[in-house]
């Protein structure tokens, strides 16, 4: 027991240095000028120091997890009241994730393919660019060898799209999603002449006319890239997993969202009637600036067809004074708002600074 105690207090220790260090450090960072953090090192430095700050922080996201999934499955395992929402939060957690993780891979795949594709337009490009360089002409491989690698590549390519053009969704009922399928294949017939003219042309040596031909290559082969990536990307929106995320976060989660923050519009209501009952001189002072910013917001036409010819004065006098009640009077209210706001982070900044708000890290720690 005693060793346990000594274990708990020499952590909490270590975590209290480690945190004052931190503290002080991005203190002297804020506060020192740049010639003296270059002079010290720092300067250089305070990059990869960020992203270590950055991945320990991300570490309080997995830590989140394992503490979420051990308090509700405790909770479900024991059959302790409220057991249901636990297996409700448990089973939507793990749903997300498995569907997200689908996502990114169906996304990693996608993505090579495109790539794949795209990579013929950036060959050729890069030949015309090369053999304009003479230094660079001198390390690669000779123009002949790198032409024939190209439309080796590019024919490989066309083969595999006008075979299987993805998936085989070109039949799909989607209007938008066929019309891209028709477009990559009329790209691929499109490169099919230039990289025929590629092919029977001596590439020796990069002539003008050459040089217009692979121009030629490169524009139509551009169009393919893109036309592949976009039907690439339509696919994946066919997909299960983008599917099931729709209907899970967008059919689901958001509507739920919607739903809560609906019912927050009933207690604000609520709130606003206890709040503008005129009982104090604060009350009537408030439910007398709410009542000229309301009618300073309505139309013109509304204050004249339901009060006639003072609605019409109103109307000229209401927005100014709304305006005024907005710029002066709140701003000023907010301003000493957020400076008690300020001045309380700041207090619990140093505070934690300081591990005067760590003392769960101690052997003297409630459990």
């Amino acid at each position: 027991m005693e060793l346990r105690r000594s274990i708990m207090d020499r952590r909490a220790t270590f975590i209290r240095i480690v945190t004052l260090l931190g503290g002080v450090y991005f203190f002297l960072h804020f506060l020192l000028p740049e010639s003296a953090l270059v002079a010290l090192g720092v300067h250089e430095r305070h990059e990869s120091i960020t992203n270590g700050f950055i991945v320990v922080g991300s570490m309080a996201l997995g830590l989140g997890l394992i503490n979420l999934v051990m308090g509700h499955g405790g909770k479900l395992v024991f059959k302790r009241p409220g057991w249901g929402n636990s297996l409700a939060l448990l089973v939507a957690l793990v749903s997300m994730l498995v569907i997200t993780f689908g996502q990114w891979m169906n996304g990693l795949s996608s993505s090579y393919d495109i790539r794949q594709v795209q990579l013929i337009g950036e060959f050729a490009n890069r030949i015309i660019d090369d053999e304009q360089d003479p230094a660079r002409r001198t390390v690669v491989p000779p123009l002949i060898e790198r032409v024939v690698a190209l439309t080796r590549y590019t024919r490989a390519k066309l083969d595999s799209i006008t075979e299987a053009p993805v998936a085989g969704n070109s039949s799909s009922s989607n209007e938008a999603h066929t019309a891209l399928a028709v477009e990559l294949q009329s790209a691929a017939v499109t490169l099919r002449e230039p990289l025929e003219k590629v092919q029977g042309v001596d590439f020796s040596t990069l002539t003008e006319a050459n040089k217009a031909i692979l121009g030629e290559f490169v524009d139509r082969a551009n169009r393919l890239g893109g036309a592949y990536s976009a039907l690439r990307q339509s696919d994946q929106s066919l997909t299960l997993f983008s599917r099931l995320h729709e209907v899970i976060y967008d059919g689901l989660f958001v509507q739920l969202g919607a739903a809560m923050f609906s019912l927050l519009g009933v207690y604000i209501a609520a709130a606003a009637y206890r709040a503008f009952r005129v009982r104090t001189l604060e009350s009537a002072l408030m439910m007398t600036a709410a009542v000229v910013v309301m009618l300073g917001q309505i139309s013109a036409v509304f204050l004249m067809l339901n009060l006639g010819s003072f609605g019409e004065d109103a109307y000229t006098v209401l927005p100014k004074v709304r305006q005024w009640l907005l710029e002066v009077p709140n701003s000023a209210a907010f301003r000493a708002i957020r400076l008690g706001a300020g001045v309380a982070g700041l207090m619990l900044a140093i505070r934690m600074w300081l591990s005067i708000e760590s003392k769960s890290f101690g052997a003297n720690a409630k459990r």
